[in-house]
């Protein structure tokens, strides 16, 4: 029920009451005031209304339990200020370092901070000469599909290559954190 904003759910309860209890009649006036792709349905309606009879107000109430405290500002602000001073720790060390769990740790970098990982992509350098071996290669594929018309079918091409010349990156552990503006190596 959070989606809807405080008018917008005094204007159903009004119109329900208006409409003497008729729930397609205050989907339709909601859909005519709020636009036709409006998503309310009268199973909402149903919940709003039944909430206003049992408590009298059309605010969600507050959940029982613990409140969080892993996100709080104090800790946001501590993940920042860490991230600030060195950006290449990994998560388990800066929780370690923080006391503050993997899991909440990851949250705060995410939904509080913005932080996206990045991982690491290896590509190949390009150099002057790379152009025109690949223009030769294509003129040598095209001489060849001339000559044998099923060279084509033949031949499999992959993007993924199995070999380190420069040393060894597990890409599938290494993560990057850091603002979208900020690059750094792993």
């Amino acid at each position: 029920m959070e989606r809807y904003t405080k008018e917008q759910r005094i204007f159903i309860v009004e119109q329900y009451f208006k409409n003497n209890e008729g729930l397609a009649a205050t989907v339709r006036n909601f859909r005519t005031k709020y636009g036709r792709n409006s998503d309310l349905t009268s199973s909402t309606v149903k919940r709003l209304i039944k909430k206003f009879r049992e408590t009298g107000s059309i605010s969600d109430l507050k959940h029982p339990g613990r409140p969080s405290t892993s996100r709080s500002t104090q800790n946001i602000e501590a993940v920042r200020e860490s991230v600030a001073k060195s950006p290449g720790t990994s998560i388990r060390r800066r929780g370690q370092e923080l006391d503050i769990s993997k899991s909440s740790l990851q949250r705060i970098l995410t939904k509080d901070l913005h932080y996206p990982a990045y991982k690491v992509q290896l590509t190949q350098e390009l150099k002057p000469t790379d152009h025109a071996q690949r223009r030769e290669f294509v003129e040598c594929i095209m001489e060849q599909q001339q000559v044998d018309a099923d060279f084509s079918n033949k031949t499999i091409f992959s993007d993924e290559a199995h070999f380190h010349l420069d040393g060894l990156v597990n890409q599938q552990n290494c993560r990057i954190w850091g603002s979208e503006k900020s690059t750094s190596d792993c």
